[in-house]
């Protein structure tokens, strides 16, 4: 596997799946939860803090080659308040001088419907560069996919459930996975539909560098197509059982490397074990200037 194969499986996962809606059924209309800040409320309260920033390690075997990490944030366009959902993912130091890499991804949503307004990718992986940007029109049923670096433009059609991969993800943090039950989601990519099989297994406790042990549900996806998963390849999720639902870990093998990618760092507004501690030491810097960091325990 390519150092570029293993920082897109690594932001991939994070962003899993890609646009999709529950296949012959409807989606449930997530219920939504205070999001942290004071002036959401209404039909903006969401089901997780805005403000949040969860920071992953992503591993080639043993090594680690790059940091992803996936925060929000109010934004202000053409006076609307929208939300803005942001991955970035980079090379360390020691890949970097062989094989840089430095990807952004940004999502606009109105976070009134959950729909996306523009969907951005700017990609820089050794001489690969990528630059496009998808606007989304709901009420015309169309999206406009704007290549910057070549000049082009496709138009495609939508419905009116289509999320690009960024804002499905999060509205996916509302949903259940019971062990033993198999799910598939209709999956667009390269603006064709495919379907995403996505098998519970079982709970496990999984190990990260702050949290301790943390109960997780094993997820096995699977798809026809490449791109978002490897197809000669095997991937494993395994997501936290509580409120955030958040990805704890990412495993994945094909013929030539294991990639691994793990849950580093949660911050951000909230009362829960992900970043309570993280506040008890900015108040303890706060007032004494020899306040060193305490680790985490479950």
């Amino acid at each position: 596997m390519r150092c570029r194969d293993i920082v897109a499986v690594g932001w991939l996962v994070l962003l899993f799946p890609l646009y999709a809606g529950r296949a012959g059924e409807e989606a449930a209309e997530p219920a939504p939860v205070p999001s942290g800040d004071p002036e959401a409320a209404g039909e903006e309260a969401l089901w997780f803090p805005v403000g949040e920033s969860i920071e992953y390690l992503i591993y080639w075997g043993k090594i680690p080659v790059a940091r992803s990490t996936a925060s929000t944030e109010w934004v202000e366009e053409d006076g609307r308040r929208l939300l803005a959902i942001r991955f970035r993912t980079k090379s360390n130091r020691v890949i970097g001088t062989i094989y840089p890499v430095d990807d952004f991804i940004e999502s606009i949503i109105d976070p009134k419907t959950f729909l996306p307004v523009r969907f951005t990718k700017q990609l820089s992986e050794g001489r690969y560069r990528c630059d496009e940007t998808t606007t989304f029109d709901h009420e015309a049923g169309k999206a406009i996919l704007k290549n910057q670096l070549r000049g082009t433009t496709l138009e495609y059609e939508i419905d009116d459930e289509t999320r690009d991969l960024v804002s499905f993800m999060y509205s996916l943090r509302t949903a259940e996975f019971p062990v033993g039950d198999t799910q598939t989601f209709r999956v667009m990519a390269d603006e064709k539909l495919y379907d995403l099989e996505v098998t519970s297994r079982k709970t496990q406790r999984i190990k990260l560098p702050r949290y301790g042990k943390v109960e997780s549900v094993m997820l096995e996806p699977a798809a026809s197509f490449q791109g978002l998963f490897v197809r000669k390849g095997k991937m494993t999720l395994w997501v936290s059982e509580d409120e955030r639902r958040l990805i704890t870990r990412a495993d994945i093998q094909v013929p030539v490397a294991d990639v691994h990618l793990i849950l580093q760092d949660v911050d951000g507004p909230g009362e829960d074990d992900w970043v309570a501690d993280d506040k008890e030491k900015k108040t303890s810097s706060r007032s004494s200037r020899h306040g060193g960091r305490r680790g985490r325990s479950r």
